[in-house]
């Protein structure tokens, strides 16, 4: 097959001439394809070959083409049809695509490697928390709060050096630091590793709270039941490991009383090798979702492992998921029962990663999912299903789930591993990705992904996303986006650098076309600050709405946001600009826990997907935890 590829780049060099090689031989061109591993842009091969002689051979997967000229790797479907890879090629004849992109005026006062949104800035607020790191000796100021409704940003004194820290944003809407690494060229703040630290915008400061059993670099908190935060991984000794035994349990409503430890499952420990920012999500009955590299497992409220997920399959999917050779993995946007409004069927969906293997070799072309569900009291799934994503290779990728249920991927490398670079030049991760991929779960088999515009702005290591108010997906920071040559491949002329070198301040926006300009969205008059679980609230509206979502903020840092959540919420009725929408039920309490997110309303369908209003934030509530003012707060 790799004899291939310099025929493929010579005979098929564009579209049409793919669609012509198509129509000539369907075989043919699948070979092709297969050989240069994009359907889309014959660009994206000859970036890969740039690096031939640093990557020596990179991971080829067995490939055989069946008589219904779908493409199999290593045994197992990609589902890939000819006359559906024909379909997709044409598609990127039209002008429409599936995200297209703007760059903000507004530049944050530092490199955003960990963002976070602030929803207590108000019920429209677009206001984040970002954090970096020292640069210079006595740097005091290594965060940062910017607003993007007013175009104004100002930095944070920051007494403790978070820098690669957890960032996590907690039930009463607060951002807290886990964690971090003393930059050694810092001198004006304190090892952060083994502390918590939390950012009250009330008063604009950072204030440490309580120290950790483990000095903790790249770890991941996540909120769990009664709003407690689990922490999870990390090391005291950056790239080197070893691995921490055990896990801590942090109430914030005690913040300075130290944390509690946990005992990691043995399956996710077995997997989860140094522990680098793991993958942890609480699931809708409370049970704890531990994946860690190429495995793990679900605990119940008592630790104990209830649920081993099946393996990876090593013909199909032989990639690696956790730092350095990081992907981005999300928990899919859950639907409630009709009746119920329980949420009993969720799926994660792990996208790119990079192989054990040479330096610089190509990432992963492909995503993998695993949907399951409750099956009485315990968790059945069905199986792994890889996909191709259209030939696009990704290394610390940033996914975002949006409130139509689609995934954004957005940015990352095409080869290499995550990190930052070792001397002037040596970059990690290389050829950056100058197009987003689209995932809609809800499509058929093999005709879930579509591509963007070329981004604006490429983004690779130390640079984060979050879903805005807005309804687009915010982007910002890098630490090494100053490539050129051959490490940064053959980026379209439209690709805006960065003025400062390696670091970018900048911030971009991606638009889903489904929400682009000339699309009528639904618009939110007046919604509740309160909502409480299980209840049915009233929301006053323009346009067209056929339903609604939940969205828990973001806390994004290093192609993780944790505790990322998006839920459907069952909508009684709908007339006249009002609509009834009923809660995240009372017989799952931690499906949502309670705390801060955006709500969206869903409009009609476009030529994309669903569109989508602007969102509010409204606070979700147990009516027993309210306060007087919350059970009396009205529409705003």
């Amino acid at each position: 097959m790799p004899q291939l590829a310099p025929f493929c780049r010579r005979r098929v060099m564009g579209v049409t001439s793919l669609l012509l090689a198509s129509a000539v031989s369907p075989l043919l061109f699948l070979l092709c394809l297969a050989a240069s591993g994009s359907p889309d842009d014959a660009r994206a091969s000859a970036q890969i070959d740039l690096h031939a002689e640093r990557t020596a051979t990179a991971t080829v997967l067995p490939l055989r083409v069946g008589d219904d000229g779908g493409i199999a790797v290593g045994g197992r479907r990609l589902q890939l049809s000819a006359a559906r890879t024909q379909e997709r090629v044409a598609q990127q004849l039209e002008p429409l695509v599936a995200v297209t992109y703007e760059i903000s005026s507004l530049r944050p006062p530092v490199i955003s490697i960990a963002l976070t949104h602030v929803p207590k800035a108000g019920p429209r607020s677009r206001t984040y928390f970002a954090y970096s790191r020292a640069r210079w000796r006595m740097d005091k100021q290594s965060a940062g709060i910017f607003d993007l409704n007013k175009n104004e940003s100002n930095l944070v004194i920051t007494p403790f050096d978070h820098f690669c820290n957890g960032p996590i944003l907690l039930a009463d809407g607060n951002p807290a630091l886990v964690g971090g690494y003393d930059e050694p060229a810092n001198k004006a703040q304190t090892d952060g590793r083994k502390w918590i630290s939390i950012y009250d915008h009330n008063r604009r400061s950072m204030t440490s709270m309580t120290s950790m059993f483990y000095q903790r670099w790249y770890p991941t908190p996540c909120l769990v039941k009664d709003n407690k935060v689990l922490i999870v991984g990390g090391t005291y000794n950056i790239d080197k490991g070893p691995q921490i035994p055990v896990a801590e349990l942090w109430d914030p409503t005690k913040p300075n009383a130290g944390t509690e430890q946990v005992p990691l499952p043995p399956t996710f420990k077995k997997n989860a090798g140094f522990n680098w920012y793991p993958f942890i999500l609480m699931l809708p009955r409370g049970e704890i979702l531990w994946w860690g590299d190429r495995g793990g497992s679900i605990t119940n409220s008592n630790w104990e492992e209830i649920y081993i997920f099946p393996d990876l399959p090593n013909n199909t999917f032989p990639y690696r998921t956790m730092y350095p050779c990081t992907s981005s993995i999300v928990l899919s946007a859950m639907k409630p029962d009709g009746k119920t409004g329980e949420y009993n069927d969720f799926s994660i969906v792990i996208f790119g990663g990079a192989p054990d293997g040479p330096k610089g070799a190509p990432a992963s072309p492909v995503s993998a999912r695993l949907d399951m569900f409750y099956c009485g009291t315990n968790i059945c799934d069905k199986g792994w299903v890889i996909e191709d994503m259209l030939g696009q290779r990704r290394v610390m990728p940033y996914a975002t789930v949006l409130p139509n249920g689609k995934v954004l991927v957005h940015a990352g490398g095409q080869a290499g591993i995550a990190g930052w670079k070792s001397g002037k030049y040596n970059y990690k991760g290389i050829l950056p990705a100058y197009r987003d991929l689209m995932y809609n779960p809800y499509a058929p088999l093999g005709t879930r992904y579509s591509l963007s515009s070329t981004l604006g702005i490429i983004r690779m290591y130390h640079s984060t996303t979050c879903l805005d108010l807005s309804g687009k997906v915010i982007s910002a920071g890098c630490e090494t986006c100053g490539m050129t040559g051959a490490d940064a491949g053959d980026l379209p002329a439209n690709v805006s650098r960065s003025p400062d070198g390696d670091l970018d301040y900048r911030i971009s926006f991606a638009v889903p076309t489904e929400i682009g300009p000339g699309v009528e969205r639904p618009v939110i008059i007046s919604a509740p600050e309160v909502i409480t679980r299980g209840s049915v609230f009233t929301i006053l509206y323009t346009g067209t709405v056929t339903g609604a979502t939940l969205a828990a903020p973001c806390a994004n840092t290093h192609s993780i946001n944790m505790n990322q959540k998006v839920l459907f919420l069952n909508l009684v009725s709908v007339s006249s600009g009002v609509a009834q929408i009923r809660a995240p039920p009372l017989s799952q309490p931690m499906a949502a826990h309670a705390g801060y997110y955006q709500l969206f309303l869903l409009g009609t369908q476009t030529a994309t997907g669903q569109t989508y209003s602007e969102g509010v934030w409204v606070k979700l509530a147990d009516l027993s935890s309210m306060s007087n003012q919350e059970k009396t707060g009205g529409i705003r």
